[in-house]
């Protein structure tokens, strides 16, 4: 099957997410007939029937997120992203339904930058080691029961509409608040390569059915502390900020995507700056 081609009816699961809400909106655009699925209307993914039958291709993006919460409750995070995984990949191999598989960030600490498929994966947190183990299933279906899976190794997305909780609307939050008169984060030095949520939908269209292993992210790196001035720059909002000098356990100095791999084999690349994206989430506040 083509990247994004010959998709006439498609099941997407995490349909209610972040991503799953952007993904879906964009197939209904392309006049893709879309079964949805998520935990906000009712479907457990552990143990509701998923229906594949007669789909074109599988999205997979339901998941558990965020490393704070992975680390208070790893077991649910690799019941959820793991055991769940299997589930729709056994769907898959009854169905012979392709499937996009949203994985994440499961390098660690990089030996080279920037970052590439080869590079040994080191998985360094709870949240990133169950996101792998959804891969190996991947790679399982795939070699025992002929599964064609594309894996998505996805940096850092942002945009509106993101849950409060992380980095960059807590930044906005914060800027945003008249009653806040200082900015305050854990630590400014960090760097991490974030992607425009519309940039990635763009990504999964493109690479939908080539099979393999696919990193997604803009190719460069930003600082907390370039986040935060470039989030001033958006809003026009003067106020001075601060780090409380904490560090993350198993903390990453510096992550940079290489997305030649993506580029290479689709022609798809990053069409927002960071500029421009911030700019769109102080908009649709």
């Amino acid at each position: 099957m083509s990247p994004g081609a010959n998709i006439r009816r498609a099941l997407v699961t995490g349909a209610a997410g972040f991503l799953g809400r952007r993904l879906v909106a964009r197939l209904h655009a392309g006049g893709v007939e879309t079964i949805t699925l998520s935990r906000s209307s009712g479907f457990d993914l552990l143990r509701d029937p998923i229906p594949v039958d007669g789909c074109d291709m599988v999205f997979h993006l339901a998941g558990r997120t965020y490393v704070v919460d992975a680390w208070r409750e790893p077991a649910d995070f690799h019941l959820v992203n793991a055991h769940g995984t299997v589930r729709v990949l056994e769907a898959c191999a009854r169905s012979k339904t392709p499937i996009v598989y949203a994985s994440a960030y499961v390098y660690g600490a990089p030996q080279r930058l920037p970052i590439d498929e080869a590079h040994p994966v080191m998985v360094n947190n709870p949240y990133a080691f169950s996101k792998f183990m959804g891969e190996e299933a991947c790679r399982f279906f795939s070699s025992s029961f002929g599964v064609e899976a594309t894996l998505l190794r996805i940096f850092n997305i942002y945009g509106p509409g993101q849950e409060r909780h992380f980095l960059i609307p807590t930044i906005l939050e914060q800027i945003l608040d008249p009653q806040i008169k200082e900015i305050v984060v854990a630590d400014l030095g960090p760097r991490r390569d974030y992607l425009y949520v519309d940039d990635l939908i763009d990504a999964i269209m493109a690479i939908a059915g080539i099979g393999g292993v696919f990193n997604i992210g803009s190719g460069r790196s930003c600082s907390v502390r370039e986040l935060i001035e470039g989030a001033l720059a958006a809003t026009g909002v003067d106020k001075p900020f601060r780090d409380r000098g904490e560090r993350r356990q198993n903390e990453v100095d510096d992550v940079i995507a290489d997305i030649s791999s993506i580029c290479r084999r689709t022609g798809w690349s990053p069409r927002t700056t960071l500029q421009q994206g911030l700019s769109s989430m102080v908009n649709a506040r």
